[in-house]
């Protein structure tokens, strides 16, 4: 009926849905009554790890149709934006930040690090990561996936913005979020700063081991080194 492509369309609706849960606050409290916090939170990660091995699987399943053909240019950018998307998502997944998804406690504005930078840094490293791969990969269905998830990047930053707003209220929302932006570095320009944190030198080291883990598995799991971009 959909030409093969039957299955990624399924497993990428499915990835939609289940990350459509942690905005839901009434579904999600009703999960985390049923099965307590940590409960909840694992069961959330093993099923969002299986989610995405499967929408993976179907992209590699699906025929493959060629939308433009394999250039040595997009291998470089790819492997020259990859570092600052495992930097931004590292350091904002350790980062408290009460204005995107991660920490939210232990936030201070005197020092705001990555989040002076750009609001939503854990998104940045995700779409940054989604768009990079759009370069390199030219099947549809490769175009499908990276795209699908570039724009659910995107447009996930909005969406945590009209959450958080609501649930800061609407004084403390703009007291809180002034000196950021969606987009980069003009938060800086709005008197925001970058000053880091222990956490974010932390975040920043741990980036670039978790790059070197990067570079030594992903020939392993997807028989492409990314070393190759780079020369």
């Amino acid at each position: 009926m959909f030409g093969g492509f039957g299955g990624l369309i399924g497993s990428f609706l499915v990835f939609l849905l289940l990350h459509s849960i942690p905005p839901m606050r009434r579904v999600k409290q009703s999960l985390i009554n049923l099965l307590g916090k940590a409960g909840y939170y694992i069961l959330y990660s093993l099923v969002s790890t299986g989610v995405l091995i499967w929408l993976i699987h179907e992209v590699w399943a699906a025929p493959y149709v060629e939308l433009w053909s394999y250039e040595p240019w997009a291998a470089r950018a790819t492997a020259h934006i990859m570092p600052f998307s495992i930097l931004f998502f590292v350091m904002g997944f350790l980062r408290p930040n009460p204005l995107s998804i991660g920490p939210g406690s232990g936030f201070d504005k005197t020092h705001m690090g990555v989040v002076g930078i750009m609001r939503h840094p854990i998104l940045w490293g995700f779409a940054l990561w989604a768009g990079a791969h759009l370069f390199a990969n030219g099947s549809l269905a490769e175009v499908l996936f990276f795209a699908g998830l570039l724009l659910l990047s995107v447009g996930g930053m909005f969406i945590v913005d009209r959450r958080k707003r609501r649930l800061l209220g609407e004084e403390s929302w703009i007291e809180i979020s002034r000196g950021t932006s969606n987009i980069p570095f003009v938060g800086l320009i709005k008197g925001g700063n970058c000053r880091p944190t222990l956490k974010d030198l932390f975040g920043a080291l741990l980036a670039i081991l978790s790059f070197g883990l990067i570079l030594w598995l992903h020939p392993i799991l997807f028989n492409v080194s990314p070393l190759s971009g780079f020369f």
